[in-house]
């Protein structure tokens, strides 16, 4: 496999990123400028709407140094994460929605694949991002198509003034798993650049029971995994509100697709290539924020089956470019408008012609502020044109209110839209090109409780949400071929509850965590005559799914737990075929050894310690008990 098909401005960007790093060691260390005093305002990557719940995870992403997203979010969110096993695709099925209705954002881009709308979670190092959120509920009036049950977002920038680091990370696992990160950070007060290098290699040779063959063990085979990846992040601040950004993240992904329960041998593999460019710039100036950002992903995937004689070639490009400004007109009232243009060239044999797609689009919103604190409201609209077609305009209207310092309503109503992919339209066979977008409507309700009392603290929310989506794009067989449809309308409800109990004693803190999800999404639309689907559960939807955790840190020293309960999910629209439900522990340890500015720390943790015997997906093992353990270290020198 060659590993070396990326487009040839790759090479331009890297030699600009590493100019910049010259650039910032020019910088005198004792340079002092003093700062106009400004006042911060958001962009709207940054906050979500009102109305909304969000969660943040950054305190969390250091309990897994060399994790994935997809195991991440499977361990410590509400979402449910459709995993096809170890080392393969996961993607993500939030509050009733499919793989498609999860937006994932990086620095503000949207990565789903414009071929097919989705983005593979196992192919999303944690090492991306130093931070990362979870939007509970849609809003495509802020960030377009496929923001309909959630958005995720995350960012890699480095932070300024922290000096000189050298960061390395080794671990090794169960099933022949290693992984090794190196990094290093130079950070003065008004530039900070960074350099990740990752990689990771796994045989994936577990062992699980095939109830196909009388129960008896069975030996996962052609399941390895090797993944190489780079990433390098940039930030300066001149001065007089200006701030530059560059982030680059280049990624090579070998994989052997393993077989299924009903197969005795596959030679299936995956090669996946990814490059993505971003560059940003901000403009601070009193009450005015200005934001353009531009960015190019690149997408090279190759499948190959010699047992079937296949072999085949997906390649796609996106240019991106945005453009927002946010004003403070008034302490209580601030607007946003903003501008989002793409560009999406794809190419494969099922293609009759090299399909592309131009997509741009308008946006604003106006946010109002009780000069008590206690309101806060904010309306957002966009339009949207793609392809020649005009989108579905769309809105929220969002609204909290502060009852008491420690307790908080919010409401939220929004319209929402995802607009036919690629092989939706182009495919050859079956491609339909009078595909219509989805569309739809969501209401949300909760309650937000932040409460201290001494050395206590509690954090809790409850929601409550519906949402109709009409047009729903479902590929049915034909005669002869399957095609894509504007034929299901989906009806998701539910409710969401989440809570924290932390206490603090001195250097002893114990964490105390529970979530539950309540989600029923059952079709509303007979698609046949003899149609069974009407009034039942979706696919791989678990109705009732939750999560709890305990942790526990005394100085150095962390200890934590965490159990899963993922309930049935069918595997026929009649409902009458299903998964059992399973529930799964999980246990981390650490220990930081005590240095002034350095930093040595070890960790292990082990993944379903109780063996469970389970499936996510139908004739998928999973594995048993694994672990994995490693040592992390960094160096720095401070700034003087």
């Amino acid at each position: 496999m060659n590993m070396y098909r990326f487009p040839p401005m790759v090479a331009l960007w890297f030699c600009l990123a590493q100019t910049g790093i010259s650039f910032a060691q020019s910088i005198p260390s004792d340079s002092a400028i003093t700062l106009p005093e400004t006042q911060i305002l958001a962009d709207r990557i940054k906050h979500s709407h009102a109305g909304l719940n969000t969660s943040p995870y950054d305190s969390l992403l250091q309990r897994y140094p060399q994790g994935n997203l997809a195991d991440f979010l499977t361990r410590e969110s509400p979402m449910f994460i459709k995993s096809y096993g170890l080392g393969s695709l996961a993607t993500t099925a939030f509050r009733g929605g499919s793989a498609y209705h999860t937006a994932v954002l990086w620095n503000g881009i949207a990565l789903s694949s414009p071929m097919n709308g989705l983005l593979d979670l196992s192919l999303i190092p944690l090492a991306a991002a130093n931070h990362l959120e979870l939007q509970h509920g849609g809003s495509t009036a802020l960030f377009g198509s496929g923001a309909v049950a959630g958005v995720l977002k995350f960012s890699s920038q480095p932070s300024l003034g922290q000096g000189f680091s050298v960061e390395a990370d080794l671990s090794a696992g169960s099933f022949s798993d290693y992984r090794q990160q190196l990094g290093a950070t130079w950070s003065k007060k008004k530039f900070a650049s960074s350099l990740r290098i990752l990689h990771a290699s796994a045989q994936n040779d577990f062992s699980f029971t095939n109830p196909y063959q009388g129960n008896a063990r069975s030996r996962q085979s052609h399941a390895e995994l090797r993944n190489l990846g780079l990433i390098t992040d940039h930030i300066w601040s001149p001065g007089k509100g200006h701030t530059l950004s560059l982030n680059a993240w280049l990624q090579h992904t070998e994989r052997k697709l393993p077989p299924t329960l009903l197969q005795s041998i596959s030679r299936a593999q995956q090669e996946d290539q990814t490059l993505r460019l971003h560059a940003a710039w901000k403009y601070q100036k009193g009450h005015w924020e200005t934001h353009v950002r531009t960015a190019y992903l690149y997408e090279n995937l190759l499948f190959q089956d010699t047992l079937s004689d296949i072999s085949s070639l997906s390649l796609s490009h996106q240019w991106i470019a945005e453009a927002e400004a946010k004003a403070q007109l008034h302490p209580n009232h601030s607007l946003q408008m903003g501008w989002h243009g793409s560009f999406a060239l794809a190419s494969h044999p099922s293609f009759a012609e090299n399909p592309e797609q131009f997509r741009t689009a308008l946006f604003a919103s106006y946010a109002y502020r009780s000069k008590n604190r206690k309101w806060h409201a904010q309306a957002s609209g966009r339009g949207e044109i793609w392809g020649g077609n005009v989108a579905p305009p769309t809105f929220s209207v969002g609204l909290d209110y502060l009852l008491f310092p420690w307790l908080k309503f919010r409401a939220n109503a929004s319209k929402l839209y995802r607009i036919p992919t690629l092989n939706d339209l182009y495919w050859v066979p079956g491609g339909n090109p009078d595909l219509k977008p989805e569309e739809g409507y969501a209401l949300e309700g909760g309650i937000d409780i932040n409460f201290k009392y001494k050395k206590f603290a509690l954090r809790s929310s409850l929601a409550v949400f519906h949402r109709d989506i009409d047009d729903w794009i479902l590929w049915l067989p034909g005669s002869s071929f399957w095609s894509p449809q504007n034929l299901r309308q989906v009806w998701s409800r539910g409710l969401e509850t989440q809570t924290e109990l932390s206490y603090r004693q001195g250097k002893w803190r114990l964490g105390l965590n529970l979530s539950t999800q309540y989600v029923v999404s059952t079709n509303q639309k007979s698609l046949s005559p003899n149609d069974l689907s009407v009034g039942k559960q979706l696919i791989y939807t678990p109705v009732y799914s939750g999560g709890a955790g305990l942790s526990l840190a005394y100085a150095g020293f962390s200890l934590g737990y965490t159990h899963q309960y993922t309930g049935y999910r069918y595997t026929s629209t009649d409902n009458t075929q299903f998964l059992s439900p399973f529930d799964l522990g999980s246990v981390q340890l650490a220990y930081l050894f005590p240095f002034k500015s350095h930093r040595l720390r070890a960790h292990l943790s082990i993944n379903n310690v109780w063996n469970r015997d389970y499936l996510v997906v139908a004739n998928r093992p999973m594995p048993g008990i694994q672990w994995m353990g490693g040592i992390s270290i960094r160096l720095q020198k401070p700034n003087n």
